[in-house]
């Protein structure tokens, strides 16, 4: 694939997230190549978690930071992905 057929792929999986079209963001992702960038793996982690796939997920999350250290998408989505996992509520095991 031409990067510039790529970043046109990217910007559609993008607008499709945005307008909650993930299943149909998440067929285009699957045909394209992995790349090693931000913008890839933070997709990647934007579908995995539409879908509560949080171990992959988390996973690209880590790779945009292995990558770009300061990125705060990531980071916050991290955050934001450990307290759904972390969260506890005793009332529910206490009817």
């Amino acid at each position: 694939m031409e990067s510039t057929e790529i970043e046109n792929n990217l910007k559609v999986i993008e607008d499709l997230l945005r307008t909650e079209k993930a299943e149909q963001a998440r067929n285009l992702f699957e045909k394209l190549d992995e790349q090693n960038t931000v913008r890839y793996f933070l997709l990647k982690g934007n579908i995995a978690q539409k879908y509560q796939n949080w171990g992959e997920a988390i996973n690209a999350f880590n790779h945009v930071l292995d990558i770009d250290s300061g990125n705060t998408e990531a980071a916050n989505n991290l955050h934001l992905i450990r307290n759904i996992l972390n969260f506890w509520n005793p009332d529910l095991l206490n009817p």
